[in-house]
């Protein structure tokens, strides 16, 4: 018997190199948050910032940012159809919509990269006064969503994951009156 579970395949996992791994991963997706700078141009003023009118807030595009992953791609039957909504899936994208410098709201999916778009949501925040955020994800409560709010990288709106085209009109809803008035 002794001979048959010497002949047996066995497998070696080496937990160090994979914690190694994914550590290297986290910190190279970190890296990247931090070295994410929009706007090449000079800050403006948000006073300088002309907004045009809006009279229907269905004008005002929705992105829905894909930072790896296909939370959106998975769930597009769900968007409401009254409003303008688009994949965005890289950064270079992202970035010439911002560059329009009309309104928009940006769409993004906390859980897949949280240290990425706290940084976007910060910058975005900061920079682009024209620019709403909401945020997708899973451990909503209203002790999280007020924490976040008021951190740096606080979102307008927060939708919990998964969602329904119901609870996403219902978060999008305000942002887009928002954004009209």
């Amino acid at each position: 018997m002794s001979g048959e579970e010497d002949d047996k395949a066995t497998v070696v996992i080496d937990i160090n190199a994979l914690k190694k791994e994914k550590e290297k991963k986290e910190k190279e997706i970190a890296n990247m948050a931090s070295e994410l700078e929009f706007g090449a141009e000079p800050l403006v003023s948000p006073k300088t910032i002309k907004l045009p009118s809006l009279t229907d807030h269905s004008k005002v595009p929705v992105l829905f940012f894909e930072f790896g992953g296909q939370t959106f791609a998975d769930a597009k039957s769900l968007f409401p159809q009254d409003i303008e909504a688009k994949i965005v899936k890289d950064l270079p994208t992202l970035n010439e919509w911002l560059k329009k410098k009309t309104p928009l709201v940006v769409v993004f999916a906390f859980d897949v990269n949280p240290k990425a778009v706290n940084q976007l949501c910060a910058q975005l925040k900061a920079k682009f006064k024209h620019v709403k955020t909401v945020l997708v994800a899973k451990s909503l409560s209203a002790e999280k969503v007020r924490l976040h709010q008021s951190s740096p990288a606080g979102a307008t709106g927060y939708v919990k994951y998964p969602f329904t085209k119901e609870t996403l009109k219902e978060a999008l809803t305000p942002v887009l009156a928002k954004m009209a008035s």
